[in-house]
């Protein structure tokens, strides 16, 4: 396929999951899940491959392209680009795979894309049991968990005690249908359980090197996970944003002369409110981009590493910021359920939770630039 093509498809597989993530958002709020039409998009998207090494069937995205698709999903329907937030990183775990494994897994250049899901939670326990582990365990927060088709969970090494992520086929795991979020009520982010036996290969270390010497690889896989997440909080700010444009023009607090958009403490909270995201976007972009360049030409060093991930977090407090302070701008105009601004406070609210992105993510920043000490998940 010539790149001009290859662009083309890329471009309508993302569009399809776009446009229907938009006409079914209502959907998900109701049911906690995606509507059926809006997974099966998702799997016929490119999402699935982005991050997934060529080798093995998938797209190879460059990590801004990557973190650009999750957003304009995002922009749609913010429980449908969390869970592409999930799914698309998640390609990058299989590239510490070696070929037999991954084989065994089912992934090959004849094969489709997994939809992978899993929690980094080392809820589980292990036993040897022969040539094999024995995983046990139940882990909460598995984003499209009825959805998977393989599942990585963290759990100890049996050996050594050290985290690793067990790789589970999706007909090993029971799914408990626990999702009743206040935000990203459609990403059906439920608990599953399991009892198996996997062969003691079918496990990597995300903190080790990947098999596959390219940049996307190179690129900080925490950090990726994190710019991901951020790129949905941006997202839900953005809608915000534009939901309260629409409100100030129509709405008039009472005893006011003038709609919102004509008073002046609404003018001076909206462009504060603004001008935070739009900085907050941009220092996160530039972190990224400075990533992907040291990735391009090497290892990234851990100062960049630091920037990303810091930067990362700003933008999800930014962003959440946003959203809950122009909720509160709007007064008793957006308390309703069906208000936009109602609703991206809710979903912004539930992004800015994800470890990655909370006080750990910061701490492991902050530990580097102030004692030079760098983590292995920074």
């Amino acid at each position: 396929m010539t790149t001009e093509l290859a662009t083309r498809a890329t471009a309508l597989g993302l569009g399809t999951v776009c446009e229907t993530a938009r006409d079914h958002r209502e959907y998900g709020e109701r049911h906690s899940t995606l509507h059926p039409e809006v997974w099966q998009a998702l799997r016929d998207s490119p999402i699935p491959a982005a991050a997934l090494p060529v080798a093995f069937g998938g797209l190879q995205w460059p990590a801004g392209q990557i973190i650009d698709a999750v957003r304009r999903i995002s922009l749609a329907d913010p429980s449908a680009g969390w869970a592409a937030a999930i799914h698309a990183p998640a390609g990058a775990f299989t590239a510490r795979l070696d070929t037999r494994t991954a084989a065994e897994l089912g992934l090959g250049p004849d094969k489709p894309p997994p939809l992978i899901a899993g929690s980094s939670i080392p809820a589980g326990t292990t036993e040897p049991d022969n040539e094999h582990v024995r995983l046990r365990g139940t882990w909460p927060l598995v984003t499209s968990a009825p959805q998977m088709t393989l599942a990585v969970l963290a759990a100890p090494d049996p050996e050594d005690h050290a985290t690793r992520w067990w790789w589970v086929a999706h007909d090993d795991v029971q799914v408990v249908q626990d999702w009743d979020a206040v935000g990203l009520r459609g990403s059906a982010s439920c608990s599953v359980t399991c009892d198996t036996l996997l062969p003691r290969g079918h496990s990597v270390r995300l903190t080790g090197p990947a098999v596959f010497d390219e940049p996307l690889y190179r690129f900080p896989l925490y950090g990726l996970m994190a710019a991901c997440i951020a790129a949905v909080a941006q997202a839900t700010a953005e809608q915000s944003l534009a939901a309260f444009r629409e409100l100030a023009t129509t709405a008039t607090p009472r005893h006011a002369a003038a709609p919102l958009a004509h008073l002046g403490p609404v003018q001076d909270a909206y462009a504060d409110a603004a001008t935070r995201l739009t900085a907050a976007a941009a220092h996160a972009d530039s972190t990224v981009e400075a990533a992907w360049k040291a990735a391009q030409n090497g290892s990234v060093p851990s100062t960049e590493r630091a920037a990303l991930r810091a930067a990362c977090s700003h933008l999800v407090q930014a962003s959440a910021t946003v959203c809950q302070d122009l909720f509160e701008t709007a007064g008793s105009a957006a308390l309703h359920r069906r208000s936009p601004l109602e609703r991206s406070w809710r979903d912004s609210a539930v992004v800015a939770r994800h470890a990655l992105v909370a006080s750990r993510g910061r701490q492991l920043a902050g530990a580097l630039m102030l004692t030079g000490t760098a983590a292995k998940d920074l």
